[in-house]
């Protein structure tokens, strides 16, 4: 959330964004790159040229939607990673062995 909420520049948004979005005021290139997020998430197969078309027509270069793919995809690997696991999503398990994903107390 709070990747979101520096894009956007709104320190108000919480979890109900994720599916409130479209109703926003928000620029192109935000807009295009919540309905790729919302695409590969949702329907991955239909990622097509179009879709990485739309993202180049709304400003984006290639680094950026290289950079932009893998990090929804890590987050949806996360995702389904934590509810196959039984997690509340985005918490990690005190005793994680992972120093770098321990939180912080």
């Amino acid at each position: 959330m709070a990747a979101v909420r520096r894009l956007t520049r709104d320190e108000h948004l919480n979890t109900h964004f994720a599916t409130t979005w479209p109703t926003y005021d928000l620029e192109p290139k935000t807009r295009a790159l919540l309905g790729y997020a919302k695409l590969l998430t949702e329907t991955p197969l239909l990622v097509d040229d179009a879709a990485i078309q739309a993202l180049r027509t709304a400003g984006w270069d290639e680094p950026g939607i290289y950079e932009a793919t893998a990090l929804i995809a890590l987050f949806n690997f996360s995702a389904r990673l934590e509810a196959a696991a039984g997690l509340p999503p985005d918490q990690i398990p005190s005793d994680a062995p992972v120093l770098g994903a321990l939180p912080t107390v």
